[in-house]
């Protein structure tokens, strides 16, 4: 009976501990705006806002979701902020395109912006990315969304929110 009473308890705080661990990891998959002085942006459901140790890196979200098979080391989609100090939006234009397997398309908007859409191999697999770059002073912002190319279709709507959802202050 003397070693029931503390079990019973030491089970109990168990389950209360497990439950709150795991509702704090499931808030962490849930739709989010996220705000700062430089852009703002929407995660959708299902994204993990990632903490990166790049100092250019300013925001980094992927999703829950792992490629199937040979890809299954990747994330399914994967978005990223990075600020530019001091480079011009055509050098960091020039570096995208250097880096990319395969220039897909490329189209300037109002305001000075821009898309460039690429694909990229590693470790045999195929990936598109979508990157929006914008002047804002002598910085350039880039705002780049990998998906996997085998499940691109089913991550859409995701991407599409993402993409959306970004503007810069």
């Amino acid at each position: 009976m003397e070693i029931l009473i503390p079990g019973l308890i030491l089970v109990a705080l168990m389950v209360y501990v497990s439950t709150r661990i795991k509702r704090t990891a499931a808030d962490a998959y849930e739709k989010e705006r996220i705000e700062t002085a430089d852009f703002a942006i929407t995660k959708p459901e299902g994204f993990i806002i990632i903490v990166n140790n790049d100092p250019d890196i300013v925001f980094g979200a992927y999703s829950k979701e792992y490629g199937l098979e040979k890809a299954d080391v990747f994330r399914q989609v994967a978005a990223e902020v990075r600020i530019y100090k001091d480079q011009p939006l055509e050098k960091v234009r020039d570096s995208i395109l250097a880096a990319a397997s395969k220039a897909i398309d490329q189209r300037h908007l109002a305001g000075g912006s821009m898309i460039i859409e690429t694909e990229t191999i590693r470790d045999g697999n195929s990936f598109d990315n979508e990157s929006r770059l914008w002047e804002k002073g002598e910085s350039t912002f880039e705002f780049r969304v990998t998906a996997l190319s085998e499940s691109r279709e089913s991550s859409q709507k995701s991407i599409d929110e993402l993409l959306s959802s970004f503007e810069v202050r």
